[in-house]
């Protein structure tokens, strides 16, 4: 059991979390909402996949993240290996603000660092596995082959398949 100076922690922290959980409701809300009606047009969220029907370097995290919280990690990287940097930079990120309960410090380079190494495994996976494996395939319903004539035709020579 917890000393009362470790609960005092614990209280002060879970402050805070519900305080930033408090002003994002809205936000939260609004992205929900979006997400369902995005989801239910396209058959997918991401911008980039919805528009252009390539993935993004941050397609499939969610079900990294899902199979990450499930406790099953060889999964969870083999969606996304981007779960990796950024599950520590989300442990980096919190340990600042909630448990010492200040600004994050270096955010700009831990972000940075972030966006490297997500773009890395990003081009390396699409190397490899686009557009045959999951979550790196070629969504032939997209805005930009509905709206520009040949747009599909165009990809398909660029990428060769």
């Amino acid at each position: 059991m917890p000393d009362a100076f470790h609960m005092k922690k614990i209280r002060k922290i879970l402050r805070r979390i519900i305080a930033d959980l408090r002003a994002s409701c809205w936000a939260l809300v609004v992205f929900g909402i979006l997400y369902l009606v995005i989801h239910w047009m396209f058959g997918a969220f991401c911008p980039m996949l919805v528009l252009t029907g390539i993935p993004c370097p941050g397609c499939g995290l969610t079900r990294a993240f899902l199979f990450l919280a499930r406790g099953e990690m060889g999964r969870a990287v083999s969606i996304n290996p981007s779960i990796l940097p950024m599950l520590f930079f989300l442990l980096y990120c919190g340990y600042f603000r909630y448990i010492k309960g200040g600004r994050i410090r270096y955010l700009g380079g831990a972000l940075s660092v972030l966006v490297i190494a997500m773009l890395a495994i990003y081009g390396y996976r699409m190397y490899l596995y686009f557009p045959n494996r999951a979550p790196y395939v070629y969504m032939e319903k997209n805005i930009a082959a509905e709206w520009i004539p040949g747009y599909g035709e165009w990809i398909r020579r660029l990428f060769r398949f």
